[in-house]
């Protein structure tokens, strides 16, 4: 599962109610940096953004299709380049890593999730069992290379 795998079209409706924050329809692409540093995408600046995109905002399509098209663009440059593609997973896997000790707990995956938006999502969903789906040494929480393996099964 890579860190936004598990994101439904409600959650990222959602997540965009949220960022639109005067509700007025449309999220700044300074807004939507910020959403894409926090899932570890933050290789464009808002400068660069606002010439991939166009304009200075997106509307919820514009939004959701922007979401699909990074999501594919992301799985198709996968075999691209190894060095990239480990830079990008090192980067994701820090957004995770929230005390920067080298691995991810339950605590850490709530906490990210909140941070996203998805505070009402992440009462319901377990979190320790993510963590053990992909915990493969049994110790309770996720090191680098569990994480690089699950990204790399889901790519």
């Amino acid at each position: 599962m890579d860190c936004c795998s598990f994101i439904s079209l409600n959650d990222l409706q959602r997540m965009f109610q949220k960022f639109d924050k005067n509700q007025d329809g449309v999220v700044s692409l300074d807004e939507l940096h910020w959403i894409l540093e926090r899932l570890g995408w933050s290789e464009h600046t808002p400068e660069e953004l606002e010439l991939f995109v166009g304009k200075q905002s997106l509307n919820l399509d514009e939004f959701l299709r922007f979401y699909d098209d990074a999501v594919s663009n992301r799985k198709e440059t996968k075999s691209d380049s190894v060095v990239d593609n480990d830079d990008a997973i090192v980067g994701a896997f820090n957004v995770f890593d929230v005390n920067g000790d080298g691995y991810i707990s339950s605590e850490e995956l709530r906490a990210v999730l909140e941070r996203l938006g998805f505070e009402e999502e992440t009462k319901s969903w377990d979190c320790g069992r993510m963590i053990r789906a992909h915990d493969k040494n049994l110790d309770g929480v996720i090191d680098f290379e569990e994480f690089k393996n699950m990204m790399l099964d889901v790519q």
